[in-house]
Protein backbone atom coordinates (compact mmCIF):
# COMPACT_ATOMS: atom_id res chain seq x y z
CA UNK A 1 0.00 0.00 0.00
CA UNK A 2 2.97 2.65 0.77
CA UNK A 3 4.34 1.71 -1.98
CA UNK A 4 1.67 2.66 -4.87
CA UNK A 5 0.95 5.77 -2.34
CA UNK A 6 4.46 6.60 -3.19
CA UNK A 7 4.01 6.04 -6.67
CA UNK A 8 1.15 7.80 -7.10
CA UNK A 9 2.53 10.74 -5.28
CA UNK A 10 5.84 10.80 -7.62
CA UNK A 11 3.54 10.80 -10.55
CA UNK A 12 1.41 13.61 -9.52
CA UNK A 13 4.51 15.83 -8.11
CA UNK A 14 6.37 15.02 -11.81
CA UNK A 15 2.81 16.16 -13.32
CA UNK A 16 3.46 19.29 -12.16
CA UNK A 17 6.24 19.95 -14.77
CA UNK A 18 4.30 19.01 -17.94
CA UNK A 19 1.89 21.55 -16.51
CA UNK A 20 3.79 24.53 -16.34
CA UNK A 21 4.74 22.94 -19.98
CA UNK A 22 1.78 23.51 -20.82
CA UNK A 23 1.52 26.93 -19.69
CA UNK A 24 4.62 27.97 -21.22
CA UNK A 25 3.90 27.01 -24.78
CA UNK A 26 0.89 28.21 -24.79
CA UNK A 27 0.40 30.49 -27.66
CA UNK A 28 3.94 29.70 -29.28
CA UNK A 29 4.15 30.12 -32.70
CA UNK A 30 5.41 26.58 -33.60
CA UNK A 31 7.10 27.80 -37.02
CA UNK A 32 8.95 30.37 -35.72
CA UNK A 33 10.27 28.31 -32.95
CA UNK A 34 10.82 25.05 -35.28
CA UNK A 35 12.54 27.73 -37.73
CA UNK A 36 14.96 29.15 -34.59
CA UNK A 37 16.05 25.55 -33.57
CA UNK A 38 16.41 24.09 -37.49
CA UNK A 39 19.25 27.43 -37.99
CA UNK A 40 21.39 26.22 -35.16
CA UNK A 41 24.57 24.91 -36.75
CA UNK A 42 25.76 21.77 -36.53
CA UNK A 43 28.86 23.52 -34.95
CA UNK A 44 27.88 24.90 -32.22
CA UNK A 45 25.89 20.89 -31.16
CA UNK A 46 29.48 19.67 -31.65
CA UNK A 47 30.87 22.33 -29.23
CA UNK A 48 28.48 22.05 -26.70
CA UNK A 49 28.94 18.26 -26.37
CA UNK A 50 33.11 18.92 -26.36
CA UNK A 51 32.00 21.76 -23.63
CA UNK A 52 29.83 19.08 -21.62
CA UNK A 53 33.17 16.64 -21.82
CA UNK A 54 35.07 19.11 -20.07
CA UNK A 55 32.27 19.74 -17.17
CA UNK A 56 32.34 16.72 -16.63
CA UNK A 57 36.17 16.39 -16.77
CA UNK A 58 36.16 18.84 -14.07
CA UNK A 59 33.67 17.55 -12.05
CA UNK A 60 35.74 14.05 -12.13
CA UNK A 61 38.58 15.80 -11.17
CA UNK A 62 37.04 17.49 -8.12
CA UNK A 63 35.70 14.59 -7.25
CA UNK A 64 38.67 12.98 -7.02
CA UNK A 65 39.81 15.24 -4.65
CA UNK A 66 36.93 14.86 -2.36
CA UNK A 67 37.75 10.90 -2.61
CA UNK A 68 40.91 11.29 -1.30
CA UNK A 69 39.20 13.67 1.71
CA UNK A 70 37.76 10.08 2.92
CA UNK A 71 40.97 7.90 2.16
CA UNK A 72 39.42 6.99 -1.28
CA UNK A 73 42.15 6.40 -3.50
CA UNK A 74 40.30 7.20 -6.80
CA UNK A 75 42.34 7.82 -10.32
CA UNK A 76 41.01 10.88 -12.19
CA UNK A 77 40.34 8.11 -15.31
CA UNK A 78 38.25 6.32 -12.84
CA UNK A 79 36.18 9.00 -11.90
CA UNK A 80 35.27 10.42 -15.05
CA UNK A 81 34.29 7.06 -16.05
CA UNK A 82 31.93 6.80 -13.37
CA UNK A 83 30.41 10.71 -13.59
CA UNK A 84 29.63 9.97 -17.51
CA UNK A 85 28.48 6.43 -16.61
CA UNK A 86 26.30 7.95 -13.41
CA UNK A 87 24.78 10.34 -16.06
CA UNK A 88 23.53 8.24 -18.41
CA UNK A 89 21.83 5.81 -15.96
CA UNK A 90 20.23 9.56 -14.05
CA UNK A 91 18.75 9.87 -18.01
CA UNK A 92 17.42 6.72 -18.62
CA UNK A 93 15.99 5.95 -15.14
CA UNK A 94 13.90 7.63 -12.71
CA UNK A 95 14.20 8.49 -9.28
CA UNK A 96 18.15 9.97 -10.02
CA UNK A 97 19.67 6.79 -9.99
CA UNK A 98 22.80 8.21 -11.46
CA UNK A 99 23.81 9.81 -7.54
CA UNK A 100 22.85 6.56 -6.03
CA UNK A 101 25.04 4.81 -8.78
CA UNK A 102 28.30 6.86 -7.74
CA UNK A 103 27.71 5.39 -3.94
CA UNK A 104 27.19 2.01 -5.30
CA UNK A 105 30.60 2.26 -8.02
CA UNK A 106 32.50 3.58 -4.66
CA UNK A 107 31.56 0.46 -2.58
CA UNK A 108 31.98 -2.34 -5.42
CA UNK A 109 35.17 -1.23 -6.86
CA UNK A 110 36.90 0.20 -3.42
CA UNK A 111 34.96 -2.08 -0.71
CA UNK A 112 33.78 1.32 0.57
CA UNK A 113 31.25 1.25 3.40
CA UNK A 114 27.94 3.06 2.83
CA UNK A 115 28.57 5.94 4.86
CA UNK A 116 31.88 7.05 3.18
CA UNK A 117 30.93 6.57 0.18
CA UNK A 118 27.32 8.60 0.29
CA UNK A 119 28.98 11.31 2.06
CA UNK A 120 31.92 11.73 -0.95
CA UNK A 121 28.79 12.12 -3.16
CA UNK A 122 27.02 13.80 -0.75
CA UNK A 123 29.86 16.66 -0.14
CA UNK A 124 29.92 16.62 -4.21
CA UNK A 125 26.35 17.38 -4.97
CA UNK A 126 26.19 19.58 -2.14
CA UNK A 127 29.21 21.96 -4.40
CA UNK A 128 27.10 22.20 -7.41
CA UNK A 129 24.13 23.64 -4.94
CA UNK A 130 26.74 26.10 -3.50
CA UNK A 131 27.97 27.79 -6.96
CA UNK A 132 24.65 27.58 -8.62
CA UNK A 133 22.68 29.16 -5.33
CA UNK A 134 25.37 31.83 -5.72
CA UNK A 135 25.65 32.43 -9.28
CA UNK A 136 21.52 32.75 -9.28
CA UNK A 137 21.51 35.43 -6.53
CA UNK A 138 23.90 37.28 -8.38
CA UNK A 139 22.68 37.23 -11.37
CA UNK A 140 19.32 38.35 -9.79
CA UNK A 141 20.47 40.96 -8.40
CA UNK A 142 21.84 42.62 -11.96
CA UNK A 143 19.20 40.73 -14.29
CA UNK A 144 16.54 42.29 -11.86
CA UNK A 145 18.01 45.94 -11.07
CA UNK A 146 16.03 47.56 -13.32
CA UNK A 147 12.64 45.77 -13.21
CA UNK A 148 12.43 45.64 -9.43
CA UNK A 149 14.00 42.50 -7.30
CA UNK A 150 11.87 39.89 -6.22
CA UNK A 151 12.72 39.44 -2.62
CA UNK A 152 11.63 36.00 -1.83
CA UNK A 153 13.72 34.62 -4.43
CA UNK A 154 16.51 36.32 -3.30
CA UNK A 155 15.58 35.04 0.40
CA UNK A 156 15.33 31.65 -0.51
CA UNK A 157 18.47 31.74 -2.56
CA UNK A 158 20.37 33.09 -0.26
CA UNK A 159 19.37 30.25 2.60
CA UNK A 160 20.33 27.61 0.40
CA UNK A 161 23.66 29.29 -0.28
CA UNK A 162 24.16 29.92 3.45
CA UNK A 163 22.76 26.20 4.17
CA UNK A 164 24.97 24.74 1.80
CA UNK A 165 28.38 26.76 2.76
CA UNK A 166 26.97 25.76 6.60
CA UNK A 167 27.61 21.77 5.73
CA UNK A 168 30.84 22.80 3.30
CA UNK A 169 32.79 24.36 6.37
CA UNK A 170 30.59 23.47 9.86
CA UNK A 171 29.75 19.52 9.00
CA UNK A 172 28.85 19.42 13.02
CA UNK A 173 25.96 21.20 12.36
CA UNK A 174 24.72 18.23 9.79
CA UNK A 175 26.70 15.26 11.13
CA UNK A 176 25.95 15.57 15.61
CA UNK A 177 22.28 15.18 14.75
CA UNK A 178 22.96 11.95 12.42
CA UNK A 179 25.70 10.60 15.35
CA UNK A 180 22.87 11.04 18.02
CA UNK A 181 20.56 9.08 16.12
CA UNK A 182 22.83 6.14 15.53
CA UNK A 183 24.05 5.65 18.90
CA UNK A 184 22.22 2.52 19.60
CA UNK A 185 24.14 1.09 16.80
CA UNK A 186 27.48 1.08 17.52
CA UNK A 187 29.47 -0.08 14.10
CA UNK A 188 27.19 2.38 11.90
CA UNK A 189 28.18 5.20 14.75
CA UNK A 190 31.61 4.25 14.39
CA UNK A 191 31.92 4.71 10.81
CA UNK A 192 29.55 7.94 10.84
CA UNK A 193 31.71 9.46 13.24
CA UNK A 194 35.23 8.77 11.31
CA UNK A 195 33.52 10.04 8.18
CA UNK A 196 32.77 13.28 10.07
CA UNK A 197 36.65 13.06 11.66
CA UNK A 198 37.58 12.89 8.20
CA UNK A 199 35.20 16.08 7.20
CA UNK A 200 36.41 18.40 9.28
CA UNK A 201 40.08 17.67 9.02
CA UNK A 202 39.85 18.42 5.08
CA UNK A 203 37.22 20.98 4.91
CA UNK A 204 39.87 23.99 4.50
CA UNK A 205 42.43 22.31 2.52
CA UNK A 206 39.80 21.56 0.03
CA UNK A 207 37.76 24.49 -0.05
CA UNK A 208 39.60 26.83 -2.21
CA UNK A 209 40.23 24.11 -5.02
CA UNK A 210 36.64 22.46 -4.64
CA UNK A 211 35.71 25.86 -5.14
CA UNK A 212 37.47 27.02 -8.27
CA UNK A 213 36.92 23.71 -10.13
CA UNK A 214 33.16 24.21 -9.21
CA UNK A 215 33.07 27.74 -10.28
CA UNK A 216 35.20 26.55 -14.01
CA UNK A 217 32.69 23.63 -14.61
CA UNK A 218 29.52 26.00 -13.71
CA UNK A 219 31.01 28.90 -16.06
CA UNK A 220 31.24 27.05 -18.99
CA UNK A 221 27.92 25.40 -18.72
CA UNK A 222 26.48 29.18 -18.71
CA UNK A 223 28.29 29.49 -21.88
CA UNK A 224 25.96 27.54 -23.78
CA UNK A 225 22.65 29.38 -24.15
CA UNK A 226 24.97 32.13 -25.10
CA UNK A 227 26.65 30.34 -27.64
CA UNK A 228 23.50 29.40 -29.34
CA UNK A 229 22.47 32.72 -28.85
CA UNK A 230 25.05 34.30 -30.83
CA UNK A 231 23.44 35.12 -34.69
CA UNK A 232 19.61 35.26 -33.54
CA UNK A 233 17.89 38.37 -33.72
CA UNK A 234 18.53 38.35 -29.44
CA UNK A 235 21.95 37.52 -28.42
CA UNK A 236 22.44 37.50 -24.81
CA UNK A 237 25.38 38.74 -22.50
CA UNK A 238 26.97 36.17 -20.59
CA UNK A 239 24.87 37.06 -17.35
CA UNK A 240 21.63 36.09 -18.84
CA UNK A 241 23.21 32.58 -19.28
CA UNK A 242 23.83 32.48 -15.93
CA UNK A 243 20.73 33.12 -15.04
CA UNK A 244 19.03 31.05 -16.60
CA UNK A 245 21.25 28.05 -16.30
CA UNK A 246 21.42 28.64 -12.14
CA UNK A 247 17.84 28.95 -11.22
CA UNK A 248 16.93 26.13 -13.75
CA UNK A 249 19.15 23.38 -12.18
CA UNK A 250 18.10 24.75 -8.80
CA UNK A 251 14.71 24.12 -9.37
CA UNK A 252 15.28 21.11 -11.16
CA UNK A 253 16.31 19.63 -7.67
CA UNK A 254 12.47 19.54 -7.06
CA UNK A 255 11.00 16.79 -7.40
CA UNK A 256 8.08 18.23 -9.61
CA UNK A 257 9.73 17.72 -12.61
CA UNK A 258 11.14 15.15 -14.97
CA UNK A 259 14.27 16.14 -16.80
CA UNK A 260 13.31 19.83 -15.96
CA UNK A 261 10.42 19.71 -18.56
CA UNK A 262 8.39 22.69 -17.28
CA UNK A 263 10.66 24.31 -14.83
CA UNK A 264 13.45 25.32 -17.39
CA UNK A 265 11.36 26.66 -20.12
CA UNK A 266 9.81 28.59 -17.68
CA UNK A 267 13.02 30.35 -16.26
CA UNK A 268 14.49 30.59 -19.99
CA UNK A 269 11.89 32.71 -21.53
CA UNK A 270 11.26 34.87 -18.07
CA UNK A 271 14.56 35.49 -18.09
CA UNK A 272 14.45 35.95 -22.08
CA UNK A 273 12.08 38.55 -21.43
CA UNK A 274 14.19 40.60 -19.66
CA UNK A 275 16.84 41.08 -22.70
CA UNK A 276 13.40 41.79 -25.27
CA UNK A 277 13.35 38.31 -26.39
CA UNK A 278 10.74 36.29 -27.72
CA UNK A 279 9.84 33.20 -26.00
CA UNK A 280 9.87 31.27 -29.34
CA UNK A 281 13.91 32.19 -29.28
CA UNK A 282 14.35 31.31 -25.40
CA UNK A 283 12.50 27.78 -25.97
CA UNK A 284 14.80 26.73 -29.07
CA UNK A 285 17.73 27.95 -26.91
CA UNK A 286 16.36 25.91 -24.20
CA UNK A 287 15.43 22.97 -26.58
CA UNK A 288 19.07 22.86 -27.57
CA UNK A 289 20.55 23.35 -24.22
CA UNK A 290 18.59 20.44 -23.39
CA UNK A 291 19.72 18.38 -26.04
CA UNK A 292 23.30 18.95 -24.99
CA UNK A 293 22.71 18.13 -21.44
CA UNK A 294 20.89 14.99 -21.89
CA UNK A 295 21.42 13.70 -25.25
CA UNK A 296 25.13 14.12 -24.34
CA UNK A 297 24.67 12.02 -21.58
CA UNK A 298 23.22 9.47 -23.59
CA UNK A 299 25.23 9.07 -26.37
CA UNK A 300 28.86 9.94 -24.89
CA UNK A 301 27.52 8.38 -21.36
CA UNK A 302 26.15 5.50 -22.61
CA UNK A 303 29.25 4.63 -24.68
CA UNK A 304 31.36 4.53 -21.66
CA UNK A 305 28.79 3.01 -19.40
CA UNK A 306 28.04 -0.13 -22.25
CA UNK A 307 32.22 -0.41 -22.70
CA UNK A 308 32.97 -0.18 -19.43
CA UNK A 309 30.74 -1.04 -16.71
CA UNK A 310 27.82 -3.03 -17.76
CA UNK A 311 29.49 -6.44 -16.76
CA UNK A 312 30.29 -4.79 -13.65
CA UNK A 313 27.28 -2.63 -12.69
CA UNK A 314 24.06 -3.21 -13.49
CA UNK A 315 20.88 -1.28 -13.37
CA UNK A 316 18.54 -3.70 -11.48
CA UNK A 317 21.76 -4.06 -9.06
CA UNK A 318 21.91 -0.57 -8.60
CA UNK A 319 18.38 0.16 -8.43
CA UNK A 320 17.95 -2.60 -5.11
CA UNK A 321 20.52 -1.91 -3.58
CA UNK A 322 18.85 2.07 -3.49
CA UNK A 323 15.80 0.08 -2.33
CA UNK A 324 17.98 -1.40 0.62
Amino acid sequence: MKSKTRRWLFIVLHLTGFVLLWFVVKGLDWNSFLSLLGEFPLWKYMTGLVVLCVILGIKALRWQLLNRSFGISTTWRTAFVFYLAAGFLSVITPGRLGEFAKIYFLKRRYDIDIPTATSSVFLDRIWDILVLSMAAGISLLILMRETGLNILSLVLIGLLFMGSLVVVLTPALFFRPVLFLSRRFPGLHTKIDGVYMLWKENRFSNFIPSLVFSAASFLMLASLPVLFSHGTPCPVPFIYGVGSISISNILSFLPVSIAGFGTRELVFTEIWKLANGTKELALSVSTAYFMIIYLGSLIIGGAVYLFNLKSLYRPSEIRNFKAE
